[in-house]
């Protein structure tokens, strides 16, 4: 090409020449129903992953209204063996964050 007049010619040739095909009606209905099963997966699976969150929540609120009832008898664990609690602690914070992460990952098809 040694002119942009010449170029613009050839891509509105190749623009005009060019006709875009349907799909088939047997794969638009293909989609269409992968996009409905999809659709009501998601629909069914709503209310676990909302149960799944409130049980988190629910395990979480009781932990702290345990400790804040029990606050007295924890502080006077701390003055006595406060360096055994760090690392049972942590064990619990592990150990809360991953319950937390699997009951929130989907599940694993087989």
């Amino acid at each position: 090409m040694t002119s942009e007049p010449q170029l613009d010619s050839l891509l509105k040739q190749m623009a005009d020449s060019h006709r875009p095909e349907l799909p088939s009606p047997d794969l638009i209905w293909w989609r269409a129903q992968i996009l409905k099963k999809q659709e009501r997966k998601e629909r069914i699976e709503r209310p676990i992953t909302v149960m799944r969150l409130v049980a988190i929540v629910a395990c979480l609120a009781v932990c702290l209204g345990l400790l804040a009832a029990n606050r007295q008898a924890l502080q006077q664990l701390l003055a006595n063996v406060g360096w055994l609690l760090l690392p049972v602690g942590i064990a619990a914070l592990i150990a809360f964050a991953i319950s937390a992460i699997a009951l929130l990952r989907p599940p694993v098809k087989g």
